[in-house]
């Protein structure tokens, strides 16, 4: 890093934390890097927006940011590549550079020691040593004002740090759903980019059975706990390399990673049984829950097909369950569904 982008880094800063204590605008980390960018100019469309609404008189406010970022900036790694780890780095180098001077200064105050020893014992060369003991005062000043900005620039190096952890979190939000823990389709649209698809995997397409009667009959608060108890289940029965989602409401996704279809049935049958199993009760009233089920349809990745073909593909198996009598499994382009009804 040069020192022409250090310290053009440090007024980007410094305009964007200005930029948001004027406008009230609550300092996290998502609306930093839109401040930030705002100052780089590197986004045109971003500056426009922002200069429209000012122009207009409304307020920056929560809305209106966290649009912008989606729009802009949700690229979250991008974030990190082009702010907080370029400003990482020049704080870092600038360290490295004040701890190199301050080296070199502890040598010459060293070395104008000795030399003021040496000319302590000769007496003639009294003046020489005021010269001395004059260099040695301005480098120990030197020093404390050294220190003083490493000190500094150490603190916005720890400040950089905190806000690429909260980053990185609001990463994670960003792609886990929160009631379940599972990926959220955003997060399934990242993992999929690590998969090919010139490779054999299978889909799972889940969907609770009669859901809405639950959360009609019982309430909201009891359906997310089945939700989350079908994802539970769900999140047991896959390895490490698949990939569950709650894809939304009561209906799950999972990718089964280098499984063909037949595995990828066995698997949704261990998944509907281990559901269908399920007794529960609620508390208040000690009444017990109708039998949880689900129906699920599999299907398996052919050749040229993209992941939504997939996805569509096993959704059709899993309307398929829902009119055979739903609790039950349908393998895709197949006539007869492959049914098993659960005991309560």
């Amino acid at each position: 890093m040069t020192q022409g982008s250090f310290h053009q880094a440090t007024k980007f800063c410094e305009e964007a934390q200005q930029f948001m204590l004027l406008h009230s605008i609550a300092p996290t980390p998502l609306h930093y890097s839109v401040a930030y960018c705002y100052f780089t100019k590197e986004n045109l469309a971003l500056n426009q927006k922002i200069d429209l609404q000012l122009a207009a008189d409304k307020p920056l406010d929560d809305i209106f940011l966290d649009a912008l970022f989606t729009e802009f900036l949700s690229n979250t790694q991008l974030i990190e590549d082009q702010i907080f780890t370029p400003i990482g780095e020049t704080l870092n180098s600038a360290l490295a550079q004040l701890d190199n001077q301050v080296s070199s200064e502890q040598e010459a105050i060293s070395n104008l020691h000795k030399i003021g020893k040496a000319l302590g014992r000769l007496g003639e060369y009294k003046p020489l040593q005021s010269i001395t003991t004059f260099l040695i005062n301005a480098i120990g000043q030197s020093q404390i004002q050294h220190k003083t900005l490493s000190s500094e620039l150490n603190k916005a190096s720890q400040e950089v740090s905190l806000l690429k952890e909260k980053l990185e979190e609001s990463r994670q939000e960003a792609i886990i759903d929160t009631l379940t823990g599972l990926l959220n389709r955003r997060g399934c649209d990242q993992r999929l980019q690590e998969l090919s698809l010139k490779n054999t995997h299978s889909s799972l397409v889940i969907d609770i059975d009669h859901f809405k009667k639950v959360n009609d009959s019982f309430g909201h608060s009891i359906g997310d706990k089945v939700i989350k108890l079908v994802a539970k289940i769900i999140k047991e029965h896959v390895s490490v390399d698949d990939i569950p989602v709650r894809y939304g409401g009561e209906e799950f996704v999972v990718v089964l990673s280098n499984k063909s279809q037949e595995i990828a049935h066995k698997i949704a049958e261990n998944i509907r049984t281990a559901i269908s199993t399920l007794k529960l009760v609620q508390r208040q009233s000690n009444t017990q829950l109708p039998p949880i089920t689900v129906s699920i349809g599999v299907a398996e990745l052919e050749t040229n097909m993209t992941w939504s073909t997939l996805f569509n593909k096993a959704d059709q198996a899993l309307y398929q369950a829902k009119n055979s009598g739903r609790n039950c499994c349908v393998l895709a382009n197949m006539n007869a569904a492959s049914t098993q009804e659960a005991t309560h």
